[in-house]
């Protein structure tokens, strides 16, 4: 599948916009450094992007204190503005196998430091595979593409979980789908660390959970994770999941690294392939991605770029053969500023 010519001018035209945008502030950067006007200390305007990224920072830890104040609370406001955070993430994603496709995905994390620091809920737009059965690689921020070619739609999720402090063992999940019909889960999982990020981290994680459109299940998951040079983290993974609804164990592995780079940018890349082993198929997919990203405009809005090329299938009669893609997406975090590396494409 090919897309049109127009298509393809509107992506072009999309990837110049945002390339501009990047690279421009290089350009006002070093005007700003020669200039030979005097210096102002008057603050920079208020202006309708900062009004939005503060406005839905407040509604989320305000939401969050409104809960945990139900419970008998009476912690000041400091508790929940600090913790309570997220990101939104559009974005428009292209490949020749899948074709034209466009992503919104918002994740938010709501803090109960009365209830207990070790409880948090969570609700946004997921792929469930990632959250409930681990058996998806984990993204970012934006959808992988299914194994069978077919796009995944994401689900709105509304759950709580338990996250053990530091050192401990156990942690746990439970939540539902928000949409027709209901679909509840549960999961417990047992994850094991060992080994420093300038040697070798090795965790291996076991993870049981009953979904009512999954049934009961089991995933398996290692990785290994190091730090090169300083600079270049790199993590290799390797999953498999069993369940009442899978054909054999529907598992992927994948190579990732990525660095950061001054000026709040970074780059990654991914080689990557998944499948269900007693399926008609059972490589579905497998290739590459690249991503480079950085501030634009606010230290907390973030563009990203991502080329690949993959070779996906779906048919046991199907020829398997490249096919090339272009993403880009904008990645608005608040709750803070902190510039992340990990690419939100992958």
């Amino acid at each position: 599948m090919v897309l049109p010519w127009l298509a393809r001018a509107v992506i072009g035209g999309l990837l110049c916009v945002a390339w501009s945008l990047a690279w421009g502030q290089d350009a006002t950067a070093d005007q700003e450094v020669t200039s030979d006007l005097p210096e102002t200390t008057e603050p920079v305007p208020d202006q309708w992007i900062d009004r939005a990224h503060s406005g839905v920072h407040a509604l989320v830890w305000k939401s969050a204190m409104y809960i945990d104040r139900m419970f008998g609370a009476a912690l000041d406001e400091e508790a929940y503005r600090t913790e309570a955070r997220g990101s939104i993430t559009p974005a428009l994603l292209w490949d020749e196998f899948h074709g034209l496709d466009q992503k919104f995905r918002f994740r938010v994390r709501l803090p109960f430091p009365y209830l207990d620091e070790r409880y948090d809920a969570f609700v946004g737009t997921f792929n469930r595979d990632e959250v409930v059965t681990e058996s998806e690689i984990a993204s970012g921020a934006i959808p992988q593409q299914h194994v069978r070619g077919e796009i995944d739609e994401d689900e709105t999720l509304l759950g709580i979980r338990y996250r053990p402090k530091e050192g401990g063992r156990f942690e746990a999940g439970a939540g539902v789908r928000l949409g027709s019909p209901i679909d509840p889960f549960v999961k417990v999982g047992y994850r094991y660390q060992r080994g420093t990020p300038e040697r070798v981290v090795l965790r291996l994680k076991e993870t049981v959970f009953w979904e009512n459109s999954e049934q009961f299940g089991l995933t398996s998951r290692i990785d290994l994770e190091r730090v090169f040079d300083e600079v270049w983290l790199a993590r290799w993974t390797a999953s498999g999941t069993f369940s009442e609804k899978t054909e054999g164990v529907r598992g992927y592995t994948s190579l990732t690294a990525y660095r950061e780079l001054p000026n709040q940018r970074a780059i990654g890349a991914q080689l990557f392939m998944s499948g269900e082993f007693e399926s008609a198929v059972p490589v579905g997919e497998y290739g590459i991605r690249a991503a480079y990203r950085r501030s634009i405009v606010r230290d907390w809005l973030v563009m990203e770029i991502r080329p690949s090329v993959t070779w996906p299938k779906d048919q046991p009669e199907q020829p398997r053969k490249p096919s090339w893609g272009i993403g880009i997406g904008f990645e608005m975090f608040f709750g803070t500023n902190e510039f992340q590396a990990r690419p939100a494409t992958f």
